[in-house]
């Protein structure tokens, strides 16, 4: 089968691999569609994580059924969360499959898992539907993020993002406010917008030092930052801030697919509106150079093998 395989920074090849087989209590998936996640554009910009999750946001056909696995039979669509998806093939253990329903088509399903991950950090953040919340970044996580905030019934999102595209979609999907930051100081905006108090919530989805700051100096006393961006460079933070205003710093990486299946199908959510451009896995790698343009016109590109 054909599969894209990581060589090393910016070098991605498409090549011939042997076609795998499930195990005992494991499904084989004919990859439909595989979302580029922002933390697979850092690992091919700036290498590979210790255990890298490079290509997981999946969904696809189950073709092959091993041993002891119940549940699930050949022919069904399903949702599937594991890492190397970037491929014709993909085999993981039943536990990591969702069946994909009826009435979901084949691109939302590629992009329950980005919500999930932002379903898990609004729960894990304990966010409730009256906080007002700053969301630092309009890419892929920030934009969930602001999907799931709205199916929670939040009014007051404000967003900042130097891309116009991104920001304009946020615009589209609800946000209350969403700004340049490198035109606009944030904290003293955020301040305004709220009286001078800051937002109970921010949320860091960028994964660099200047975001993180402005997340930190817009929240008010005892508020929380959440940072679901991926750092791959060190970040200096003054902490008396930190310290004098008690703020809660709390870090997410994993994911939440009951409640983010749940958004959708009670909240009628739509996260396929952030998909931008779908490509065959042959040029995968303009994929990936698209999403490190500074510009930032695309959001969400899906793989097609």
């Amino acid at each position: 089968m054909k599969a894209a395989i990581y060589h090393g920074i910016r070098d991605l090849r498409i090549e011939e691999v042997p076609e795998p087989s499930p195990k005992a209590g494991e499904v084989k998936v004919r990859v439909k569609y595989c979302g580029i996640c922002g933390s697979d554009l850092h690992e091919y910009l700036h290498g590979p994580f210790p255990q890298s999750p490079f290509g997981h946001e999946a969904c696809g056909q189950i073709v092959e059924i091993g041993q002891g696995v119940s549940g699930f039979q050949e022919g069904d669509p399903v949702l599937a969360f594991r890492k190397g998806a970037y491929a014709e093939y993909l085999v993981l253990p039943k536990e990591r499959v969702i069946k994909k329903p009826e009435d979901m088509s084949w691109e939302r399903a590629a992009v329950v898992e980005p919500l999930a991950g932002a379903a898990y950090a609004i729960e894990k953040g304990g966010i409730r539907p009256d906080d007002t919340v700053l969301i630092a970044g309009c890419g892929p996580v920030g934009l969930m993020a602001l999907l799931g905030l709205k199916a929670m019934g939040a009014e007051k999102v404000y967003m900042t993002d130097p891309s116009e595209a991104r920001r304009k979609k946020a615009e589209e999907l609800g946000a209350s406010l969403v700004m340049n930051p490198l035109i606009d100081k944030i904290p003293p905006q955020v301040k305004g917008l709220s009286g001078g108090r800051g937002v109970d919530v921010a949320i860091e989805a960028v994964g660099i030092e200047s975001t993180l700051k402005d997340c930190l100096a817009s929240v008010r006393y005892q508020g929380k930052v959440i940072v679901q961006g991926i750092f791959t460079d060190r970040a200096a933070v003054h902490m008396l801030g930190f310290v004098t205003r008690e703020t809660i710093m709390i870090g997410t990486n994993s994911i939440n697919p009951s409640l983010a299946m749940t958004w959708i199908e009670t909240k009628r959510i739509r996260p396929e509106l952030i998909i931008t451009q779908i490509l065959p896995l042959e040029k995968i790698t303009e994929g990936f150079e698209a999403l490190a343009q500074k510009t930032k016109e695309q959001i969400k590109i899906l793989i097609e093998p």
